[in-house]
């Protein structure tokens, strides 16, 4: 496999480039972890009073339960430690809801945020990157020989803009073939440096 292209500047370009990626990348899913985590201490104070109120329903049952066993007087005695008990009954409920959609919340801006600006980035940046790499690991098996470079020309023929080929020759297609060295060479430079391959030596 061939990720980076012959040519200095164009491979330190590449270099700093994918330094950016992986710094990037490895921002946004820091950033996402910590927004999690920061969340998810909001859920601390929901389970305490979630916890509180269960057990505070679970004391007024106990005392319902055992003020309705007094002869004449249970049902009336108990009456308000019944209410008592639904009340914090309620109030546990809505506290493990509120936790449910914290824990929830969370995690929707923890992946959002962890995963969201680098599937983004990736999307344009990956595709190009891939395509390189393809092309430059495939495109160096044809540079063991100065034979290759009719190739490489054919390619830059059908591969780069008419003004590109302007400069090189007036007829360009016509001269590669008529097997004109001096225009296949330099057609052949064209390619090879597009797909970040230096020339063979001698070419």
């Amino acid at each position: 496999m061939k990720p980076y292209a012959d040519h200095r500047p164009r491979r330190a370009r590449q270099i700093a480039a994918d330094v950016f990626f992986v710094v990037w990348v490895g921002f946004w899913i820091w950033q996402g972890v910590s927004t999690f985590q920061s969340t998810m201490e909001l859920t601390k104070p929901t389970e305490r009073t979630q916890r509180a109120a269960t057990s505070l329903a679970d004391n007024m049952g106990e005392a319902a339960e055992s003020l309705g066993s007094i002869p004449l007087l249970g049902d009336a005695a108990a009456s308000p430690f019944l209410k008592a008990e639904a009340s914090a009954q309620e109030l546990a409920d809505a506290g493990d809801r509120t936790e449910h959609s914290l824990r929830v919340l969370a995690w929707k801006l923890g992946l959002s945020l962890g995963l969201g600006p680098g599937v983004l980035l990736g999307a344009f940046y990956l595709p190009p990157r891939i395509r390189f790499i393809r092309n430059a690991t495939a495109g160096r098996w044809f540079v063991d020989s100065t034979h290759d470079i009719d190739l490489f020309a054919l390619r830059a023929l059908a591969n780069q803009p008419l003004h590109v080929l302007a400069r090189i020759s007036d007829d360009p297609a016509g001269a590669w073939r008529q097997g004109d060295p001096a225009v296949i060479r330099a057609l052949a430079h064209l390619e090879l440096r597009d797909s970040g391959l230096a020339p063979p030596p001698g070419l």
